[in-house]
Formats: C-alpha cells, sequence, structure tokens
C-alpha cells in the first residue's frame, strides 16, 4: 500500500483534514505552482518500509543506467553519439569529459503505482531537480500544523531527511568547498518554473534557500545566468563579486542563448569556477536507456536484473520494423520522444483512439528518436482539496507520481505530484498538476 490514507481510523483523518483546512493557505505560500484553483488539504503519507523502498529501486535504476552508458562509451560525446544526438544539443558539454559516477550526483526517479507495486517510468539525472524547496518546506508546515493535536502527536508522523540540505551536502562534498568558497545557485529567466521570469523576484523567493545554505556552512546565493559576467581575470562574477562555485539549477537543453550562459561556459572551460553537475549528467535521462537496460539484461547480475524486470516498463527503441505491432498493441503502450522532457510529445496510448495513435506513431518513425514503453494502469489516491475561490471541500481519487530525491547517493526528500479533480490522466505540474511532500508513519 502507498498512501496509508484509508488505513487511519476516521478520528484521524478528520482531525487531519481539519487541521489542513486550517492552515492551507499558510503551507502552500510560496510553492511554486501554475494551478490557482485547487489546493491539497494534507500531504500524502507513506510508510518509512515503503519509502526507503523506493529510494533503494532508484539508486539501482540509476546506477544500471550508468553502466548501461559505460557499456557503450566511455566520454560525454561518446554518449552523445551513440544516443544519435547533435552537437550542442547538450548546453555546456565537455565532450571529452569520462562517465564516472559523479555523474549520478542528482537523481530524481519519477514512479507510478500500479496494482500496487512501484514502476520507475522516467529518471531525471541532474543537478537541476526540481521541487525539492517546495516539497521540503509542504512537508515541514503540515508536520508542524498538526502539532498540539494530541492524536497526531501519537501517531508519530515525520517528513524524510531534507532533500534540500541533501543537496548542499553531496554540493559540498563534490566541489570540495570551504567555508571560503562563494557558491551561486544558478537559475534561468526563460525556465517554465512559475514565475522564474523576474529574475529578482524570484531571488527573493528563493533567500530561504540561501539563508539555509548558509546554515550549513556555504557562502551562498542565487542568480539568474543571463545576468552572469567575467572579470579581468575570466573569473564568474554574480553582482557582490566573484564566484567560486556554480549549482546549476537549469536544464541545460535549449537553455536561452546569453552573454551570462557564455560566460558560464567560459569559466567552466578555463576552470576558474566548479560546477555541480556537469551537464553530461542530463544524457542520463534520455528515455532511450530505458531500452538499452531491458537489452542488456542477460549482461547485468541476476539481482539487477530482477529489479528491471519488475519496476521498470519494458522499454523498446521506436523503429519501423515495430511499426505494427506497435499500432496493434495502443492499449497498453506509451509513446516517448527521448530527449523531451516534462511530458513533451508523451503520447499515452489507451487515452487516444487508434486514428490518433497511428498519426502519432508514423510521425514518431519518421522523426526518430521516440521509445515505445509499456503502459502503467495507475492506481489512484484519495486525496481532500480546497477549491480556493469558495473554501469547498472535496474528495476525489486521482493519478500521483511519487519522486524521491537522490544526491551523493543520500536518499532525502521525496516530489509528489498528483492531478485535481475533474482533470486528465496525465500527471505534469505545467497542466495544472499539485505538488506536495511526504510525510512517513513509522
Amino acid at each position: 500500500m502507498t498512501d496509508l490514507w484509508n488505513q487511519l481510523p476516521e478520528a484521524t483523518r478528520a482531525a487531519i483534514v481539519a487541521r489542513g483546512t486550517a492552515s492551507w493557505r499558510h503551507v502552500y505560500d510560496g510553492v511554486a505552482t501554475h494551478n490557482k484553483e485547487w489546493r491539497p488539504l494534507r500531504p500524502p503519507i507513506m510508510s518509512v518500509r515503503t519509502y526507503d523502498s523506493l529510494t533503494e529501486i532508484s539508486a539501482t535504476v540509476a546506477r544500471l543506467i550508468l553502466a548501461a552508458c559505460r557499456r557503450r562509451a566511455a566520454t560525454a560525446g561518446e554518449l552523445r553519439r551513440a544516443l544519435g544526438l547533435p552537437v550542442g544539443y547538450i548546453d555546456l558539454l565537455d565532450e571529452d569529459l569520462p562517465l564516472t559516477d559523479e555523474l549520478i550526483g542528482g537523481v530524481r526517479a519519477d514512479i507510478l503505482f500500479g496494482g500496487g507495486a512501484p514502476y520507475v517510468v522516467e529518471a531525471n539525472i541532474d543537478s537541476a531537480l526540481g521541487g525539492a524547496h517546495d516539497s521540503d518546506g509542504v512537508a515541514a508546515r503540515f508536520l508542524a500544523a498538526y502539532a498540539g493535536d494530541a492524536a497526531l502527536d501519537e501517531l508519530g508522523l515525520t517528513a524524510p531527511a531534507s532533500a534540500v540540505d541533501a543537496r548542499y551536502e553531496a554540493v559540498r562534498s563534490a566541489l570540495q568547498l570551504t567555508g571560503d568558497d562563494r557558491l551561486v545557485m544558478v537559475f534561468t529567466t526563460a525556465g517554465s518554473y512559475p514565475g522564474s521570469q523576474d529574475g529578482l523576484a524570484l531571488i527573493k523567493l528563493l533567500e530561504p534557500f540561501s539563508a539555509r545554505g548558509r546554515e550549513l556552512g556555504l557562502d551562498m546565493r542565487v542568480y539568474p545566468v543571463e545576468w552572469l559576467t567575467l572579470d579581468d581575470s575570466g573569473g564568474l562574477c554574480v553582482d557582490d563579486g566573484p564566484v567560486d562555485a556554480v549549482l546549476r539549477m537549469f536544464v541545460p537543453q535549449g537553455t536561452k542563448p546569453s552573454e551570462g550562459l557564455d560566460a558560464l561556459h567560459a569559466a567552466v572551460r578555463s576552470g576558474t569556477v566548479r560546477m555541480f553537475t556537469a551537464t553530461a549528467s542530463w544524457l542520463l535521462a534520455s528515455k532511450q536507456i530505458f531500452a538499452w537496460l531491458w537489452a542488456d539484461l542477460t549482461l547485468m547480475e541476476a539481482a539487477d536484473a530482477r529489479i528491471i524486470r519488475q519496476h521498470v516498463p519494458q522499454t523498446d527503441l521506436l523503429t519501423a520494423d515495430l511499426r505494427d505491432r506497435v499500432l496493434a498493441d495502443r492499449e497498453h503502450l506509451v509513446l516517448k520522444p527521448n530527449g523531451n522532457y516534462g511530458g513533451v510529445g508523451v503520447v499515452v496510448g489507451p487515452e487516444v483512439d487508434a486514428a490518433a495513435w497511428t498519426a502519432a506513431v508514423d510521425a514518431a518513425v519518421q522523426e526518430g528518436g521516440y521509445v515505445v514503453q509499456r503502459h502503467v494502469d495507475v492506481d489512484r489516491l484519495t486525496m481532500q482539496f480546497v477549491r480556493m475561490a469558495t473554501g469547498e471541500v472535496e474528495q476525489a481519487d486521482v493519478p500521483f507520481c511519487i519522486a524521491p530525491y537522490l544526491f551523493g547517493g543520500t536518499p532525502a526528500g521525496a516530489y509528489l505530484r498528483f492531478t485535481v479533480p475533474g482533470a486528465g490522466p496525465v500527471v505534469n505540474v505545467g497542466q495544472g498538476a499539485l505538488t506536495s511532500g511526504l510525510l512517513l508513519l513509522p
């Protein structure tokens, strides 16, 4: 069982909803979201044992992804070519960079549940894993809202370890930072993160993130990549002077060209600044590698192969030879572009008719660069929502996705996404899905 809501006593559930109804505005104050209609009244609740199992599966899949890449390439450039990606597809890519364990310094696997079993349907591998600040905060504020209620105090709910803190520790370790090093988290004003187009506003919004870094002993600030400059010695600069290290928090694919991006590239290339992580990490997020995992089953240890068979939906690179089988199996397949993210270009076979599926598959075969993955008939999450305009409370069973974080191999936090009452089946923040943190039950 994923969410333990229906196993809790009725009085406990009523207390949780009551506290959520009183506190949701505070809990979601400052949380980035495109949805302006609904807010959840509680976070999902999971057993510690289930959470630990999910992070173990995520860590194993990330390790096997890197191993599959190493079977086919020794450097980032060789991997780019093996994936069929053109020069320049990944920004700031060092083609000669070896494929080392440092590339999986940040992992957030997207996990769906079907029939009670977890399935890793995508693996985001990069430093730019969004949602950690929001999901940490939501979990902590819901937990604080329950304090003082005897029934809820007795329940023993806890939040997972902080994903924000774990990422900071991974950055410190990977870049060998000291208290004298000046660190900047770099974001883009051209991204899809809500409100990111206003650089000054986002700097203000992320001040608690910066403050937490300083509490952990790091000389921390945030800054838009577009505003970066170089000093006369080639050092990277923000508004308060030069910096020694960068936490990259923008996806290095199709980044809007700017003098600031050029400055970052020059500083990384010259070695005047250290960056977490190298943009080669984003190559490992290609969905084509899931097809490699299935192709490599006989090359794996038995336990690893079992994890892939049980927890990664079968995935194949779409080719013309597979067209007829893929068309006939529409009800059980999902079509995905290898290199896009955020749900762009994904077509869910059971959600479209045969004509639309045929058109999508034929276009994908002609274009190239797509995979087909077994569809997961997802379990539903029973959630309580408030309609912001009226205060009306509604309960609905909605599709959801859980994405636990791993930073430097350390499990921490989880990013929850779920749809709202009356929405479609795609769990995507850009299409109105809501986000949450997670609480754990011993």
